[in-house]
């Protein structure tokens, strides 16, 4: 018996009765997203507080000053297209490596080895063409950022655009993980983060030296570079281009919903762009500001959206009837929203403790404790939208509707847009807002159209 199943069988025993035989009178395909949830849960666990460590320690060396500002923006655009890549590769990849893994298990293999290189290539064209790009904004443009922020920005700039040829691909070495059930990678997300620390922790400085950007950027490469190397151990795959030509017998079946897919993640994920532009414009430590409460933020939606997207696309994948898989993912995502609902009436009462706690010392007073908590209450209010249309967007994903998926994003960005706009004057705290609207639109639009589907 595997580690795994002498774990599970551990915590099956632990449970009370009832429970126990509900879960073994279970569904097989409920039974599987319980079990995916529960690993990705755990692993998601010891990120997440990894996370909030370098948060803690990035908040103890620079509070929120200009060179967060410089740093977050310059990362935070880096992540852009890591992010729209490894979206695409997940609810594309993922289902189609599902299907030929069950009738061509052969080829199913050469496709995954074929895939790397390619996300190699593609991954240090997209570092070189950002880099050239930022450091022409940074420098000409301004942005909005300060001096200080600017420095820090085109200091960091050299280190961080290398990450996204890292990241592209550990999103296809995490895929492949995926799509056999392996939910390792997800632990091994926390490898920046815990490396960022460290550098943080233990980079020289004398007493009377300002806190440089450099231990922030050194740290981002070093650590998806080790993040790389340990996915690369545990699929047992090195760089090889012997198998490049597979990709071609498949690319006419990926072709028309890699395309639309695409369009679909830069339209959602440039929201994110839309955050770092307008709160540059906001003013000093705005920027920073935001980031900390979405650095919460993501400790509660990351415990939840994560462990949906990785436990339930490989099941909604294996399921053929539409209606049944339907029926599935509604359950599933009742049951969040009201999860979520719970959550914001917790957070709208333990918000400035929770920052408090985590980030108060140091450089961080108790005015940025306050401000910060305000951010975290509004940003509260869109967990139970958002827990609610992941699922949905897994079941759509694996049904293979990325034109739907298209029409979500768009409405989800001109949402966003109008929000921003009418909420400029609040500053971040109207950066909070008009996220909390765009998941509520979102939601309404993607349940209506998985209806109309169904229909």
């Amino acid at each position: 018996m595997t580690t795994s199943r002498r774990l599970e069988a551990w915590v099956m025993k632990c449970l009370p009765q009832p429970m126990r035989v509900r879960l073994q009178r279970a569904s097989a395909e409920n039974r599987a997203i319980l079990q995916g949830m529960t690993w990705v849960a755990v692993f998601l666990l010891v990120a997440k507080v990894v996370a909030a460590g370098k948060e803690m320690t990035v908040a103890y060396r620079y509070g929120t000053s200009a060179v967060v500002d410089g740093y977050l923006f310059v990362f935070n655009l880096a992540q852009w297209p890591s992010n729209v890549f490894a979206s695409v590769a997940g609810i594309i990849l993922i289902p189609f490596l599902v299907k030929l893994q069950k009738t061509q298990p052969l080829e199913a293999n050469r496709l995954k080895a074929a895939l790397l290189p390619l996300a190699l290539f593609l991954g240090v064209a997209a570092s070189l063409l950002y880099g050239v790009i930022v450091w022409w904004m940074v420098s000409h443009l301004g942005l909005g950022l300060i001096d200080e922020g600017r420095a820090a920005a085109l200091a960091a700039l050299p280190w961080v655009a290398p990450s996204i040829a890292l990241t592209f691909t550990g999103a296809v070495l995490s895929n492949w993980l995926m799509s056999q059930r392996r939910h390792a990678n997800t632990l091994l997300d926390a490898t920046p983060a815990a490396v960022i620390a460290v550098c943080l922790l233990s980079w020289p400085m004398t007493s009377d030296q300002p806190w440089s950007v450099l231990p922030l950027a050194v740290g981002t490469l070093i650590g998806f570079l080790l993040q790389s190397f340990v996915l690369s151990v545990l699929c047992k795959q090195g760089i090889s281009f012997a198998h490049l030509g597979v990709i071609a017998r498949h690319w006419p079946a990926l072709r028309s919903a890699f395309g639309i897919m695409l369009l679909a993640q830069v339209v959602m994920t440039s929201t994110g762009l839309l955050d770092q532009f307008f709160a540059v414009r906001m003013g000093e430590g705005v920027l920073a500001s935001y980031s900390y409460a979405q650095r919460i933020m993501a400790l509660v939606l990351g415990l939840t959206s994560v462990v949906v997207g990785r436990a339930m696309l490989p099941v909604f994948s294996g399921l053929t009837d539409l209606r049944v898989s339907f029926a599935l993912a509604s359950r599933w995502a009742w049951r969040l929203a009201a999860l979520g609902l719970l959550g914001v009436l917790a957070l709208l009462f333990i918000s400035e403790w929770a920052v408090m706690l985590l980030f108060q010392r140091g450089a961080f007073t108790a005015n940025d404790t306050r401000h910060v908590a305000q951010i975290l209450q509004v940003l509260a209010f869109q967990l139970p939208f958002y827990l609610f249309s992941i699922v949905l967007v897994q079941w759509l994903g694996a049904a293979g509707k990325a034109s739907w998926l298209l029409m979500v994003a768009v409405a989800a960005f001109l949402a966003k847009l109008v929000g921003l706009l009418l909420c400029f004057d609040l500053g971040a705290v109207g950066l909070a807002a008009s996220t909390a609207v765009m998941y509520g639109v979102s939601t309404i639009v993607i349940y209506g159209t998985a209806r109309r589907l169904i229909r």
